[in-house]
């Protein structure tokens, strides 16, 4: 868009015009996208029901791929079917075993969806973002025999 602004009479009878140039912003913006691909699953191996200490730790993984304009990105994890962050339950048939799911090999910080006391994971924008999940079962579970299982839902928020 372009207007034009003239003023008579500044510089002995002369006309002035000056253009004035505004510059819109394009109607098209690009916008960042995201592709997601499961790398390995949380696998806790055989659970020892007689363990006073907690000894089935799991490390899984996902990868996300964002590219384009915009700021950082979040990955946030479901509750599973225990629709809790507190303690997450797999379930065999009617049994169930307690675990969860945190941001780092410590296992302090629960990683949620940010409600209640869980955590999301935080990240910016490049390519090949691994993102390790880190499981564990608490001890002296009365566990019937089994094979334990959950589905969580990984979302990823830009």
């Amino acid at each position: 868009m372009t207007q034009r602004l003239c003023a008579s009479g500044l510089f002995a009878g002369r006309v002035v015009c000056a253009g004035l140039l505004a510059v819109l912003p394009p109607a098209l913006l690009a916008k960042p996208s995201c592709t997601f691909s499961s790398g390995a699953p949380v696998n806790f191996g055989n659970y020892e029901v007689f363990a006073t200490l907690p000894n089935n730790f799991g490390v899984g993984s996902i990868k996300i791929d964002c590219q384009g304009g915009g700021g950082p990105f979040t990955v946030t994890l479901s509750p599973g079917q225990s629709h809790t962050f507190t303690m997450r339950k797999m379930q065999s048939g009617p049994n169930t075993l307690d675990y969860n799911l945190y941001t780092s090999a410590g296992r302090s910080v629960v990683w949620g969806d940010g409600s209640g006391t869980s955590s999301v994971m935080y990240a910016t924008k490049n390519t090949g973002s691994n993102f390790y999940i880190y499981g564990q079962i608490p001890a002296l579970q009365d566990a019937a025999v089994g094979t334990y299982s959950d589905n969580i839902t990984a979302t990823v928020n830009f």
